[in-house]
């Protein structure tokens, strides 16, 4: 079964993009965040309860915090905001899919892992098959701004630092304890910007709160769980290199839930990306003494 997780990762994951652009509407970015990690914090508190996951040192804790930070906080808390000031959800996406780019990158000097010509080559075409579905659905839905790309940018970065120092100093963390940590460090972090920099208003209604419960029960839990197992018995750049799969699905959902337009483009992007997987998966990295 262990062969379908970043199957199942991926198709979860891409739809954190549309759970934004369904509940931004009515609520602020940090704000929608601050409710969603406020149901998972405490959900969490009680599966460690029920489950009687081991505890973890202080020195672990912290460092759960701060790649919570990074993963909950900074990329979410970016990726959110990109797309409420106008960024289309197809470019956030693409945007963000440079993550395994710059994992490969920063493998080698904070992991010394050797990336390889075959790898170096299946990076550069899984990004271009990426490149090539969001040209298709060339008709963006809002404006580029330069503060869209500065938020998409931190998001970008934070998620790399955040894989690197999870891959780098948690390898023996329990996940269910480990991810409790996470979201309790970005809960203040949302807390935080909720009261100080928005309104921390909310328009409850149906639409807003099953957005709520499937961020909080299919991304919050399913998928980040499966990246952090997917990071603690992978190599980085492997698991990184799955999210490019994510913004071909992205457009596919934006056809299906707002009637975005598909070309034949979408069909050869979405066709080397998977090419790109199947061209780096089977490989070895290895790793200097």
């Amino acid at each position: 079964m262990t062969r379908f997780i970043p199957i199942i990762f991926v198709l979860l994951w891409s739809t954190g993009f549309i759970g934004a652009k369904f509940g931004l509407p009515y609520a602020e970015p940090f704000t929608m965040l601050m409710w969603r990690m406020i149901i998972v914090v405490p959900l969490f508190f009680l599966v460690v309860l029920i489950m009687k996951r081991p505890g973890i040192s202080g020195k672990d804790a912290a460092i759960q915090g701060l790649v919570g930070l990074l993963i909950h906080g900074f990329y979410l808390g970016g990726v959110f905001a990109a797309i409420s000031v106008g960024m289309p959800t197809g470019l956030t996406s693409l945007y963000v899919s440079l993550n395994p780019i710059l994992i490969a990158i920063f493998s080698g000097i904070f992991l010394h892992t050797i990336i390889t010509k075959r790898e170096w080559l299946s990076l550069f075409l899984g990004f271009l098959g990426v490149a090539i579905v969001i040209y298709g659905a060339s008709k963006w839905e809002g404006v580029i701004s330069a503060k869209g790309i500065a938020l998409l940018t931190v998001a970008l970065i934070s998620i790399c630092a955040g894989t690197l120092i999870q891959k780098k100093y948690a390898q023996n963390v329990g996940l269910i304890r480990g991810s409790m940590y996470q979201y309790a460090a970005s809960l203040i972090l949302y807390l935080i910007l909720s009261f100080t920099i928005e309104t921390g208003e909310v328009e409850w209604n149906l639409t807003f709160i099953a957005t709520l419960a499937w961020l909080v029960i299919v991304l919050s839990f399913a998928a980040v769980l499966l990246l952090m197992y997917m990071i603690q018995n992978g190599e980085a750049t492997k698991v990184a290199s799955y999210f490019y799969l994510v913004p071909p699905i992205t457009v596919l959902q934006g056809w299906l839930f707002f009637d975005e337009q598909l070309s034949w483009l979408t069909f050869v992007g979405g066709g080397l990306v998977v090419f790109a997987l199947m061209m780096g998966r089977p490989l070895k990295a290895k790793t200097n003494k």
